[in-house]
């Protein structure tokens, strides 16, 4: 394992490419299709590789951002490649923590053959939510919840009415409290976990409830993947991935879109619409167009790990940019102080890109938003 601790930071001045269909590919560029893509960059865009890695999973999923006194930390999960050379192996998960400042890679919580956990979150009394996918039939899935402070673990949840969930893969706190996750049985279908019981929903978690605080809020879905809320949390954006089954598999014919739901008095999910469908035309042959991970900005621009790196759209659902990067982005997070960084995990390195915007969630409010040099609003508060 490389860090900037072993004068592998890198800073790089990014190429930026004005492309009206197809981008060149290159190390690692910006894209731009729109000219409200430079709206959320700065002048001088540039990028940092953080931390690289022999191992071609380190950098997998679930970074969740925390501040401290220095400049913070994230935490995120990694996957040995050990289980995507046999899929049959035992997967050791685990949980890593990289201290920005330092460069410090550490183990926040060892590898454990039965929770395998995935996407992760900060909720709002910053504590640590992990979705862990189980593990055959010696765990199901289930929602973690830990206090940094103390090291403590609660489940919070692992079935719905006495039927087990299926894996857990990502997750998102409203400012309410109240926990949102998608549930996909790739856990079944990669063959590390038992039949599934449930379909494959997404859900609201309300931990302070009394009696039943679970309840499903969107089904139909092939795979539900990444999810996260319009800055003023009227919309709730849904990644569908169900065009992987399996690692390295690519069915075009099912879908890699996502979808867009209203929230109805902050707990419940009516009028799905397609919002975009991901596509690529960088990587041929390799996953392209699979959205994963889902972040928004402060002015509602919305951040989608692909296939081809992390591709930037607008609300009205058109792709106005691209940060192309060699390796498929399975996740992002936004964080620094100002909350204008975005961390890109990209397999098995760890990249940093300076941006002009901030993450919605360091910013989050129901005031309409301007970005950079926008000569229109972005983001519309709905009228219903």
């Amino acid at each position: 394992m490389h860090t900037d601790k072993d004068n592998m930071r890198v800073l790089f001045v990014i190429a930026v490419l004005f492309i009206p269909q197809l981008p060149c590919y290159g190390e690692l560029h910006f894209a731009i299709y729109s000219d409200e893509f430079k709206n959320i960059l700065p002048e001088d865009p540039t990028f940092e590789l953080l931390a690289k890695s022999d191992e071609p999973y380190e950098f997998h999923e679930g970074p969740a951002y925390f501040p401290d006194d220095n400049d913070g930390f994230l935490l995120y999960t990694t996957q040995p490649a050990k289980k995507y050379k046999d899929p049959k192996s035992d997967p050791q998960n685990s949980i890593k923590k990289y201290d920005i400042r330092s460069g410090e890679l550490s183990t926040f919580r060892e590898s454990s053959v039965a929770h395998m956990p995935n996407g992760q979150v900060r909720d709002t009394k910053n504590r640590l939510l992990t979705c862990e996918q189980g593990y055959k039939n010696l765990s199901p899935g289930r929602i973690t919840r830990t206090n940094l402070s103390t090291g403590k673990v609660e489940v919070l949840v692992d079935s719905h009415y006495g039927l087990h969930l299926n894996s857990p893969n990502d997750i998102v706190v409203k400012s309410d409290g109240t926990i949102w996750f998608t549930d996909p049985s790739y856990g079944f279908m990669q063959d590390f976990r038992s039949k599934p019981e449930l379909g494959d929903f997404v859900y609201r978690l309300d931990p302070d409830a009394k009696g039943p605080n679970l309840t499903v809020v969107a089904d139909g879905f092939n795979k539900p993947n990444g999810l996260a809320f319009s800055p003023d949390e009227h919309y709730l954006y849904i990644t569908e991935s169900g065009a992987i089954q399996l690692p390295g598999s690519w069915h075009p014919n099912l879908p890699h879109h996502i979808y867009r739901y209203h929230v109805v008095n902050g707990r419940h999910l009516r009028n799905k619409e397609l919002f975009a469908v991901v596509g690529n035309q960088v990587h041929e042959g390799d996953n392209p167009g699979i959205p994963d991970g889902i972040k928004f900005d402060q002015c509602g621009y919305v951040y989608v790990g692909a296939g081809d790196g992390v591709q930037v759209f607008n609300t009205n659902g058109d792709l106005i940019g691209k940060i192309l990067t060699p390796t498929f982005v399975s996740n992002i997070a936004f964080g620094g102080k100002r909350g204008n960084y975005l961390y890109l995990l990209a397999n098995s390195v760890l990249y940093r890109v300076r941006l002009r915007a901030s993450g919605a969630e360091f910013s989050r409010n129901t005031e309409i938003q301007q970005c950079g040099n926008a000569s229109s609003t972005l983001y519309f508060n709905p009228t219903n």
